[in-house]
């Protein structure tokens, strides 16, 4: 009897486990668990911005010009155009940004044009000394020498010219031209050619984008899903993750026209999908290999650009809170992007396509609770 009652007892927690086993795998397979820990990543992960990592964003001063050399005429003048955007947002005067931006362009040209001068003099006169120098040669070969030396003191006068007409603009010399710049950009009794302003040409093309509010998205930043073989032999093209995440920022892009950010090793692949839809995004980050780079990665290169306080973030909605988390950290304010998976959820029934939905629960709930406890060891410091 005994043994009898030991076997029913087992029988029954054979049956009762067997019948859990069943429910969790028809929850597992039903859309209510993907649901369920989608709520819980946005209910309890945090999604403050850290004030210190914050500070260094929040000049919201995004430019794709990365490559001009401080103290240069165009550094200068770029310092000079900012300095003007941010006095119009500080007396709330918007009506000038255009005309700001005209004028800037103009000073831009300007100066390339100066530089093109000061190019084509310095050849003529190198031109000139070397024809000077074969005449004498034929003469005899005493007078070279000479005419080497005086070709060579020709050339420092020269040089000394140049500097008197585009005066070096080193560090202790910046404010002068400085001021002059800003002159030029708000002086409104200047009569000089401006651009047509109809209303096709008042948008701006222009590399800076205007300082916004700091809760307002300065930048577009779409995080990889991955890459796959293409149809081609050897070919590699974006996988369904990432390329139903850039369909989704080709919507915000349109609607908004902000610089587009792509980070992730997949970010080549991306441009080369976007281009082939008629957009160029002005930043690529393409050494991150994991979600914790990505966010790191991308909040240096905006800080490089010249700050991103807070920017749309495009990734999948399971993806989206501890992407919105890790970009906190480094300082950045996200407004979410949704972008769907390829397979959509069912509305009630259990079904096989639920279950890509419950691995990417699962695995952001795991990798949460890992990032939380134990900290993003995985994680490079510098690309």
């Amino acid at each position: 009897m005994v043994k009898l009652a030991k076997l029913k007892s087992m029988m029954y927690w054979v049956i009762g486990l067997s019948v859990i086993l069943i429910l969790l795998i028809a929850f597992v397979y039903s859309p209510y668990y993907a649901k369920s820990g989608l709520w819980l990543l946005d209910r309890f992960v945090s999604q403050e911005v850290d004030p210190v990592a914050a500070e260094s964003q929040k000049n919201g001063q995004l430019s794709a010009e990365n490559e001009l050399e401080p103290g240069s005429k165009e550094w200068v003048a770029r310092q000079a155009y900012l300095a003007e955007v941010n006095q119009s947002l500080d007396q709330n005067d918007a009506s000038k940004f255009l005309q700001i931006q005209q004028r800037y362009n103009l000073l831009l040209k300007m100066i390339a044009e100066q530089k093109q001068d000061e190019l084509d003099y310095q050849l003529q006169v190198f031109s000139d000394n070397e024809l000077k120098a074969n005449i004498e040669q034929d003469q005899n070969q005493a007078s070279v020498s000479n005419n080497i030396e005086n070709s060579v003191d020709d050339d420092s006068e020269v040089e000394i010219d140049i500097e008197a007409l585009f005066e070096d603009v080193i560090s202790d010399e910046n404010q002068p031209l400085f001021e002059q710049y800003r002159q030029f950009l708000t002086d409104t009794s200047a009569k000089i050619q401006l651009e047509n302003t109809s209303s096709e040409a008042t948008q701006v093309r222009a590399p800076f984008i205007f300082q916004r509010p700091a809760h307002q998205p300065h930048a577009i930043v779409i995080l990889g899903g991955g890459l796959t073989s293409g149809k081609k032999k050897g070919e590699i093209v974006v996988n369904a993750y990432t390329k139903k995440r850039l369909e989704q920022a080709v919507e915000v892009y349109q609607s908004h026209n902000l610089p587009i950010v792509l980070s992730g090793v997949e970010a080549p692949y991306m441009q080369k999908w976007l281009e082939q839809h008629q957009i160029h995004a002005q930043f690529l980050e393409n050494r991150s290999m994991n979600t914790c780079e990505n966010t790191r990665f991308s909040s240096l290169l905006l800080q490089k650009q010249g700050g991103a306080p807070t920017v749309f973030l495009v990734t999948d909605a399971y993806h989206m809170a501890r992407a919105k988390r890790l970009f906190a950290i480094n300082g950045i304010a996200t407004i979410p992007v949704i972008a769907p998976l390829p397979n959509t959820l069912t509305e009630w029934q259990p079904s096989k396509q639920n279950l890509m939905h419950s691995r990417r629960a699962t695995y952001e709930i795991l990798a949460t609770m890992r990032d939380v406890w134990f900290g993003e060891s995985n994680c490079r410091e510098i690309p």
